[in-house]
């Protein structure tokens, strides 16, 4: 299992420095941008938290690091598939979104509605596809730790959504509503825990 996991942080450190490069150089002026600095805080706080938490065992209650999912060839496997997997759809996401992504909730100047590739699947593959690999993840840890991870995590970008999805519709209109009706927020695994939310 330890290779599974050196296999997954590896994916991980990857990913981040893709993500990072890639903000660093497709940067554009923003029209709009989340105003609320304790909100932007407590979102960053809720996402590192979240991340930490997988390298926590050592600071953490013994019943938060007993394995709870057995430690076996079949666990191991299903959990990089799902990592990578995940991982794979929100750079595909990313790539795609090109100059008007933003870390916070924010309208980029000439900002355009995505409606093509991953954004033809769900409204936020980049969300969907991080929170499919933290699960993947956890499933390779398999501890409680890891889904109280993975659960504060996909609170910090339910969060989010309501606020993106705020600031889109004021932009978009009639477009953006349409969207909402005809595409889901999240992978279907993940739409009802956003639709119990909403409510």
């Amino acid at each position: 299992m330890d290779t599974f996991f050196l296999a997954v942080a590896l994916a991980w450190v990857v990913f981040w420095g893709y993500w990072l490069i890639t903000a660093l150089m497709t940067r554009s002026p923003v029209k709009r941008q989340q105003s609320s600095r304790w909100t932007r805080e407590l979102i960053v706080i809720a996402l590192v938290w979240g991340f930490c938490v997988f390298y926590s065992a050592e600071f953490s209650p013994g019943f938060l690091v007993q394995r709870t999912i057995p430690n076996d060839l079949a666990i191991g496997l299903t959990g990089t598939i799902i990592t990578l997997m995940g991982l794979g759809f929100a750079v595909w996401a990313r790539v795609h979104l090109g100059k008007y992504w933003s870390s916070m909730p924010a309208i980029r100047v000439d900002h355009k509605l995505i409606r093509t590739g991953p954004y033809s699947i769900v409204r936020h593959p980049i969300y969907t596809g991080i929170s499919f690999a933290i699960a993947g993840t956890a499933i390779i840890i398999g501890e409680p730790l890891g889904l109280i991870a993975f659960l504060l995590i996909l609170a910090a970008y339910l969060w989010k959504i309501r606020t993106e999805e705020k600031y889109l519709l004021e932009e978009f209109g009639e477009d953006y509503a349409r969207y909402k009706k005809e595409v889901p927020a999240l992978i279907p695994l993940l739409v009802w825990v956003y639709a119990a939310i909403q409510r």
